[in-house]
Parts: C-alpha cells; structure tokens; sequence
C-alpha cells in the first residue's frame, strides 16, 4: 500500500486530522481539500511543512475551483470525513449543513469516482433512530443519510469502484477538543467546574479512534465486500456509573448535575460490525485514566 494516494475532506476535523497524520507516518500520499480560510491552519501547516513530498493540499473558496486543482491528478482511494455538525438547526444553517454535507462531497465525488478504487463515507447511527432504517435524529443526520443516497447512485454506475459507509454512535481520544460530554468531563474536572448532564441514565457507545482508524485500514489493505458497516463497542457506558467508579478511585471528584430529562437509548442495529474489526473492550479503561 506504500505510495498510494488517497485523497481526504474534513482533515481539520476530529477524525479526519487524527487519520491523516497516521496516514502519512505509514508513507501514504495525501492529497486533502480545504476551504481557503484553512490555509492558515498551524496543524495542517505542521503536518505540510514535515511530509513536504507527500502531503499536498487543494484549497478553494468557490467549489467551481476544485475541478481545475484535481485534474490529472492521480487518486486511489477517496475517504470523506468532512461534515458540519450540530444537534439542532436554524434556517439560516440549512445552507451551510447542505453545502458541507451534501454538496461538497458530491462535487469531488464526481470528478473522481470514475478513477479511484474505494471510496470511505463517514456516518452516523443518529442518522438511524430505530438502530436499523433511515430515521434522522436531525437535520444534520438527515443531510448524512441523503448524501448516502447520492453514493448508492454512484456505486450503480462506477462497477470498478467499491464503497463503503461507516456509522458511529461516539468517539473518543485523549486529545479531544470537541463540545461532547467526555471532553467536556474531562475540561471541567481539570478546571474543578461542574458539568451538566441531561440524565443519570445516559449511556453511550464508545469507539476509541485507534479503532477507527484500524477499520479504514482494513477497508484499504483487503477486499472487503462493499456496504455499509457498523463501527460499535459490545458493551455501552453508563456516565453515572463512570462518574462514581472515577469518584471512588480519585481524591479529586467529577462534580455533575443531573437533569431528569427524557433520553433516547442506544438501540440495537442489525448493520454489520466491519469484518475482522473488533473495538477495544478497555475503553471504559482508557477514558477512566484521564481522571486518574
């Protein structure tokens, strides 16, 4: 797999840039496409500045401009990590979700389908209420799923191309900036603030994003049958049951609030974990030691 170029979306964003820095220590060549006003991105610019022979970005203010920038170029594999997140929405957002989510992707989608060998779809379970069927939890996820569509109609007509859709319910890593709840934990607990949370019966799903990016690889490295798969802990974590195990073992403790609001539980999905993939059974573990 040496030498071979995939081309990335969403470098700056939580998965996107943790895969990519792995990506290039393994000598893969990478070409991503930024919005211009990431030129000044100081990681990305770090990450450029030591594979300067295989790292290239595209950047672009208008989407018209990335036709021109990813022509003749050579590409092997597209993984889409790009999105623009968030629980609730305006009107004044729908542009910006659709845009992101939905029009970007396609675009780059079409000028490269007909080339590359595999293309990597990330998604979410929130875009399958019900664990199974499309059933969005929000805009956002409906967005997820209608992009989603747009790749069925691709993999119809490009028989050289394999496809593949990944679902999460959570991720997490030690260096995690994001506005979820485990960081955000982790944030407050350091800076000895309480956080809120909207139930003492909350669980999550958790997903180590080692484990991710081990699920890309296996995509890449093997002849994976094309479809959409599950990336999912067996056992979901139950936050006030954490929150007391990490109480009991430190001298400092998590100060929480519980709200009594109505939560929906992780449900049951019938899609298939990706074959030969397994999440770390110690994440409970690894998120434990940022307390301790």
């Amino acid at each position: 797999m040496k030498n071979k170029t995939i081309l990335i979306t969403g470098s700056s964003g939580f998965i996107g840039n943790f895969f990519l820095e792995n990506a290039l220590n393994k000598n893969f060549k990478i070409i991503d496409v930024l919005r211009f006003k990431n030129k000044n991105n100081k990681n990305l610019n770090k990450l450029r500045k030591k594979f300067k022979s295989s790292y290239k970005s595209i950047y672009y203010k208008d989407v018209d401009e990335i036709e021109k920038q990813l022509k003749n170029k050579r590409i092997d594999f597209f993984i889409n990590f790009a999105t623009f997140y968030k629980a609730s929405h305006s009107h004044r957002e729908i542009v910006k979700f659709i845009n992101s989510n939905i029009l970007f992707p396609s675009i780059i989608l079409d000028l490269i389908f007909s080339k590359v060998k595999k293309v990597i779809n990330f998604g979410s379970m929130m875009q399958h209420l019900d664990g199974n069927n499309y059933k969005p939890k929000n805009f956002y996820s409906s967005t997820k799923s209608a992009f989603e569509m747009i790749l069925s109609f691709y993999s119809l007509i490009s028989k050289k191309t394999k496809f593949y859709n990944l679902k999460l319910y959570e991720s997490f890593a030690k260096i995690d900036k994001r506005k979820k709840l485990i960081p955000t934990l982790i944030k407050n607990f350091k800076s000895n603030k309480k956080t809120t949370i909207l139930s003492s019966k909350l669980e999550l799903n958790i997903v180590h994003i080692d484990d991710i990016i081990k699920a890309i690889y296996i995509i890449l490295n093997n002849n994976i049958k094309n479809g959409t798969y599950c990336l999912k802990s067996n056992k979901n974590i139950g936050i006030k049951k954490l929150i007391s195990k990490i109480n009991y073992n430190s001298k400092k403790k998590i100060k929480v609030k519980y709200l009594n609001k109505r939560i929906s539980k992780v449900k049951k999905t019938k899609i298939k974990l990706l074959p030969s993939w397994r999440a770390d059974k110690n994440i409970q573990n690894k998120i434990m030691e940022e307390f301790l």
